[in-house]
């Protein structure tokens, strides 16, 4: 009996240690469905009770989502509920149902309990890994790689063939689908380099997306912190330099332009750098330290941000944002959701980020930026056709951040998720840099600003944004009571507006106007009350101004005046002109008149050099014009004389003494030769001579000598014998 018990027994245990009979269909081993890749191969068991003398470990654990999508480059969550401690989690090493070729990458990694872990896919596969890959030296992973004929070929990862992907990324974790496993860390490696858990209690899949580029730049200005903060300093939000700022890409100086921008692919290596630099993570929402993408930008990952100044002067050099060496008091970085850039539901970072640039003295420019400065800013993707981003060679995981572009100048920057069909993509903004101002509306040549006695309000347009603490103190002395009005500026859209209490005062009243930014006095006025700012000094000819004016030949213009009259409430000047006779005597001079007391302006100095007649005239100011008659008599004292030549000999001198009764000796002399004619009655001759001449004869007086007074005498006679009209 003893004999047949022992037998039994050694039978019972051959049967445990023989191999396990059970097999599952080909494929992924991994319960997910990958028909294009059955083959026909066969995979070891799933669930073994013994295998080279170990015995396989049941484990439990489930993934939350059938699906995990996120995008390449991008932390990815992956959640998980009620997995044992020493359950691990198989990253890829499937194959493709499209190619049937393996994915090129596996990874081990160590999860437990409930909750989720977040995978950086920029850093996965590298020697910088965010999660306990079992890939690193530090980890400590009970793992076992057996061939399809049950023989264990590894032991950890880097003993893997390099068919698996475990030998070693060639570029970052590209765009593609990778199987998730909850396994316990026995796997089966087929010929094809595909990797199977032995046993698993869950399965998804994780599909990556390639990351997409938003070509636009998002500008606005916003106010400096202490006006946003009260002066109380602390963290903005987002959402408070928005309310604080005003859409528009000039900035005025001493506050800040914003610039946002958008693109998905990046945030792994910022949270990368954002870890190393501060110990902060990124979320939307957040503000973190801008030393972090001043990393990124240094780093060999293909991102290029530059602002720089386009309009410097001769000899200068161009002033642009030196992030790297810039006060956190200077530049801001905020984190904030997508909102053009389709994510992944398992995407775990923000899609868009914000770059908030202080523009006084001393800030985050290698010079300070001037009012009239203007500047490009450019965020780019770099990269050239033909070219990808390539881990530099090495032994095991390589460096995340040190690509072949390092070491060998023939290869430019590339961003690491460009494909070698893509070049180079970049999103282009500007703004510029104005001088902090209130362009009042109304005021005068000296300054004062004029309000109109039915308004009573201060306004015009401004450069500075509307959360500025600015009020406006007005006193007027009336009488000897003074008054006083405090009112704040209202800031909107560029325009201001301030209400001075003076509404339905007296034109011509005047007050004091000092405005503050707080506490501090920024301007002091004078204000003016008129009835009228667009035409608040206005200058008038008076009724007594001449209009008709009678003086002779070569007289001046003294009894011309102009009366001019101030009908404004200030003191004026402006441009009087006479003009007589379309442009014969022109007279143009500048009039300073006060309110109340008119100027008369008369004008002496000017003669009528104008042939006899009457010539209209104007005078004119200020757009006033009143017109007159000048009327130029002859000068009765003289006579006027044609130059020798004339048509008519002697013509001229007879015509003047008959139509002006004036007298010349030049007349004389014209008709000295005709004296002879008919000459001698009532001429009695100086010889005692009663001879006469012949009728129709001349007497010939020539030839006997002939004194002055008889020459005159004779010149009398024959003048009156021509106007006459007939011999005598």
């Amino acid at each position: 009996m003893f004999v047949a018990l022992a037998v039994l027994l050694s039978f019972l245990g051959a049967g445990a240690t023989g191999p396990a009979a059970a097999t599952l269909a080909g494929g992924d081993a991994t319960g997910i469905g990958d028909p294009a890749s059955a083959g026909g191969d066969e995979v070891s068991p799933a669930i073994a009770t013994e295998s080279d003398g170990v015995v396989s470990r049941e484990i439990d654990g489930s993934f939350v989502r059938p699906t995990y999508t996120g995008t390449a480059g991008d932390p990815v969550e992956i959640r998980y509920s009620n997995v044992d401690d020493s359950a691990y989690l198989l990253i890829g090493g499937n194959r493709l149902t499209d190619s049937g070729e393996t994915v090129g990458f596996v990874d081990v990694v160590r999860v437990s309990g409930t909750g989720s872990t977040t995978i950086n896919t920029r850093l996965l596969g590298t020697n910088q890994s965010n999660v306990e890959s079992c890939g690193a030296p530090d980890v400590d992973c009970d793992l076992r790689f057996e061939n399809e004929d049950g023989d264990v070929i590894a032991k950890n990862l880097s003993e893997l063939p390099g068919a698996t992907g475990a030998g070693g990324l060639a570029r970052p974790l590209v765009p593609q689908r990778y199987r998730l496993a909850i396994t316990n860390g026995t796997f089966v490696v087929r010929d094809s380099g595909a990797v199977d858990p032995f046993e698993v209690s869950s399965e998804s899949d994780l599909v990556l997306r390639k990351p997409t580029f938003n070509d636009s730049v998002e500008a606005f200005t916003t106010a400096d912190s202490e006006v946003t903060t009260d002066g109380e300093g602390g963290t903005e939000s987002l959402g408070a330099l928005r309310d604080n700022g005003l859409d528009r890409a000039a900035v005025t100086k001493g506050d800040r332009v914003v610039l946002g921008f958008e693109s998905t692919g990046i945030w792994g290596a910022l949270s990368h750098f954002a870890e190393r630099r501060s110990g902060e993570s990124i979320e939307s929402g957040t503000q973190i330290n801008h030393t972090a993408l001043a990393a990124l930008l240094e780093a060999e990952e293909g991102v290029s941000l530059r602002v720089r100044q386009t309009n410097p002067g001769r000899n200068e050099r161009a002033a642009e944002l030196d992030l790297a060496n810039a006060d956190p008091d200077d530049v801001s970085l905020y984190l904030a959701e997508a909102e053009s850039l389709e994510r992944g539901d398992s995407d775990r970072a923000p899609g868009r980020f914000y770059l908030v640039i202080d523009t006084s003295d001393g800030g985050p420019f290698t010079d300070d930026p001037e009012p009239g400065d203007e500047f490009a800013v450019e965020f780019a993707l770099e990269g050239t056709e033909g070219d990808q981003y390539g881990f530099r060679d090495g032994e095991g995981a390589p460096d995340a951040f040190e690509p072949k572009s390092i070491a060998d100048d023939r290869l430019s920057e590339q961003y690491p998720y460009h494909e070698s069909a893509d070049g180079r993509v970049s999103a282009e903004a500007s703004f510029s840099v104005r001088e902090r101002y209130l362009r009042y509306d109304h005021a005068t040549a000296d300054g004062d600003l004029l309000v109109e006695a039915d308004n009573g309000t201060i306004a015009g347009t401004t450069s500075i944004l509307p959360v500025t603490d600015l009020s406006a103190t007005i006193v007027r002395d009336d009488d000897g009571s003074p008054s006083r009005t405090e009112s704040e500026l209202a800031i909107a859209d560029g325009n201001f507006s301030v209400d001075s209490g003076l509404t339905n005062v007296t034109p011509g009243t005047r007050a004091t106007y000092r405005l503050y930014r707080g506490q501090s006095l920024q301007d002091s006025r004078t204000i003016v009350v008129v009835d009228d700012a667009e035409n608040p000094a206005r200058l008038r000819l008076g009724a007594e101004t001449t209009t008709n004016l009678t003086v002779t030949r070569g007289d001046s213009l003294s009894n011309l005046s102009a009366t001019v009259r101030n009908v404004g409430q200030l003191r004026t000047r402006e441009r009087l002109s006479l003009d007589v006779a379309d442009g014969e005597i022109v007279e143009e001079r500048h009039v300073t008149v006060d309110p109340g007391a008119p100027n008369e302006e008369t004008f002496g100095e000017i003669d009528a050099d104008l042939e006899p007649g009457e010539y209209p005239y104007v005078l004119a100011i200020d757009g006033q014009r009143v017109e007159g008659t000048l009327t130029v008599e002859a000068d009765p004292s003289v006579t006027r004389v044609d130059e020798p030549g004339a048509e008519e000999e002697g013509s001229a001198a007879a015509d003047g003494a008959a139509g002006d009764g004036e007298s010349d000796e030049g007349d004389g002399e014209a008709s000295g030769d005709e004296s002879d004619d008919g000459g001698s009655e009532g001429g009695p001759s100086e010889t005692g001579g009663d001879d006469e001449a012949p009728d129709g004869e001349p007497a010939t007086l020539l030839p006997f000598g002939i004194g002055t007074r008889e020459t005159f005498g004779g010149t009398v006679l024959v003048g009156a014998t021509y106007l006459l009209g007939h011999w005598v």
